[in-house]
């Protein structure tokens, strides 16, 4: 189980590279004059860009791993936080909170998954 864990971590990590340019979060588009509060935020903010980098590619890995049925309610899961995420507004520990918190409820789906053993 740790090896998975650390193999998972690893592949997301090399992942997140692939992503190209790093002024651009992976979730939405930076270059948009529109940006809401969070989204305004999280591209401005390195570090916080990073953290959306990480939980759009593991949450995108996920959806590729998962049974539809359970893709579907991970989807659902994305949306509800998405939405509480906005909440945050531009307020920096609020945000880097929300995404620590959905890469433990990421991580526990990953754990989820059916595996042959």
């Amino acid at each position: 189980m740790q090896f998975r864990k650390h193999a998972l971590a690893l592949f997301i990590v090399c992942a997140s590279y692939s992503h190209g340019s790093p002024v651009g979060a992976a979730s939405f588009d930076c270059s948009k004059t529109d940006l809401a509060a969070d989204e305004k935020t999280i591209c401005e903010n390195r570090a916080l860009n990073d953290q959306d980098v990480k939980m759009a590619t593991t949450f995108d890995i996920l959806t590729q791993l998962m049974a539809m049925g359970s893709r579907d309610a991970l989807k659902t899961e994305q949306s509800e936080w998405l939405k509480r995420r906005q909440t945050c507004e531009a307020d920096v520990a609020c945000l880097t909170k929300a995404y620590d918190e959905r890469m433990v409820k990421l991580g526990e789906a990953f754990q989820s998954i059916n595996r042959p053993l």
